[in-house]
């Protein structure tokens, strides 16, 4: 059965979709512009194993997050913390998709005695985006990222000259220019991005603590994905001791009903 529940943490309400009747507890962090709803057609081969606890993330759904403050790791591990305690669970599963799989490492990262399988999905945060390092990392990139909420008709014209001597093919120009297409959506990204600046994962450490916990890790990535390519999470299974990799011919939103089948297989090796 699906439900709807709002957690007060600190001066921010958390909003979040319960769905799945399992004894195990999963945590699950959407992709950027979704909501935790996205998730609801994993419930068929997840909803038997776990209950999902699928947020909205700040800036996303119905989260109620302060103005004019950005969402900091701290923030996610004292979410993440309150929120099993109130569970009252002591282990859990997380799942991540996209930028919500910089979320789920960040936590393996920390978390790692409490944590009992880690679930990515096209996951962010393990290659950065080096137009993602220039928007946010360097002063002026952040200061130019900032003027173009206001003043993007510089960038449409680059990503329009970028898909004419085709460096980006037509669905990533229709992908760039959806997430910017006005100036509330403009906002949510520039607030989005420069937060999970401060997810740094460090995906060695990351895979040590999968290998010392003898945590599972299952990978599920596109190999049509022209967002995060597929080749990422070859990477990030190397050197994984309990690492299951599926490679999906799909692109990047590859969450729907087509992909249970296949999460019921990788159950199995947990």
């Amino acid at each position: 059965m699906t439900a709807a529940g709002d957690f007060q943490f600190g001066d921010a309400v958390f909003h979040y979709t319960r769905f799945g009747n399992g004894t195990e507890v999963m945590l699950a962090f959407h992709g950027f512009s979704e909501p935790g709803t996205s998730f609801l057609p994993l419930e068929p081969a997840l909803g038997l194993r776990y209950t999902i606890y699928a947020f909205d993330l700040p800036w996303h759904g119905e989260t109620q997050w302060p103005e004019g403050r950005i969402f900091t790791p701290a923030d996610l591990l004292g979410l993440v913390r309150g929120f099993l305690d109130y569970l009252g669970a002591s282990k859990f599963a997380v799942l991540g998709f996209s930028m919500g799989g910089k979320c789920a490492l960040y936590i393996t990262k920390h978390m790692p005695d409490r944590l009992n399988a880690l679930w990515l999905l096209a996951s962010d945060g393990i290659q950065t985006n080096r137009i993602y390092n220039v928007a946010v990392y360097p002063a002026w990139g952040r200061k130019l990222f900032k003027t173009t909420i206001r003043h993007p008709s510089w960038f449409f014209g680059m990503v329009n000259l970028a898909t004419r001597l085709r460096l980006i093919t037509p669905w990533l120009k229709k992908f760039t220019n959806n997430h910017m297409a006005t100036r509330e959506k403009r906002q949510r990204l520039y607030d989005t991005w420069i937060s999970m600046a401060g997810f740094n994962p460090d995906i060695e450490l990351v895979k040590k603590q999968l290998n010392t916990f003898h945590i599972p890790a299952l990978l599920f990535f596109g190999r049509r994905d022209e967002v995060i390519p597929y080749t990422v999470g070859e990477q990030f299974a190397e050197g994984v001791a309990l690492a299951k990799l599926t490679v999906l011919e799909r692109g990047h939103y590859f969450i729907d009903e087509k992909i249970n089948p296949m999460l019921e297989e990788a159950m199995h090796f947990i």
